[in-house]
């Protein structure tokens, strides 16, 4: 597990300090071995930030840059990574699921 879980933490972390002041309230790294795939959930403060991300290019920028990290933190170069992202906010998170993040994405 721990093999699997290599320097997400540093890249939950630096997408954190490079987005937060544009609105991203929480940011979650998985690694799924039996897909090969990264999960990446990136949770807004607000809803409607979600929509105005999608139209700003925020969105693709996020994006861009968890790459950048996996690729920063040894994961593999970008033609190479398969990564599935959801974009959520942390509105819906307290609605939803009384704040609870770990139910939200389970």
């Amino acid at each position: 597990m721990r093999r699997n879980d290599r320097g997400l933490g540093d890249v939950r972390e630096r997408v954190l300090e490079r987005f937060r002041e544009l609105g991203v309230h929480e940011a979650f790294v998985f690694y799924s071995p039996g897909k090969d795939t990264f999960v990446v959930y990136v949770f807004y403060e607000v809803e409607r930030q979600i929509a105005e991300a999608q139209r700003s290019g925020l969105e693709a920028r996020i994006m861009d840059a968890v790459y950048e990290e996996l690729e920063d933190v040894g994961r593999g170069r970008r033609d190479s990574l398969r990564v599935d992202f959801e974009f959520d906010s942390h509105e819906s998170v307290e609605r939803s699921y009384e704040g609870d993040y770990f139910l939200r994405i389970c």
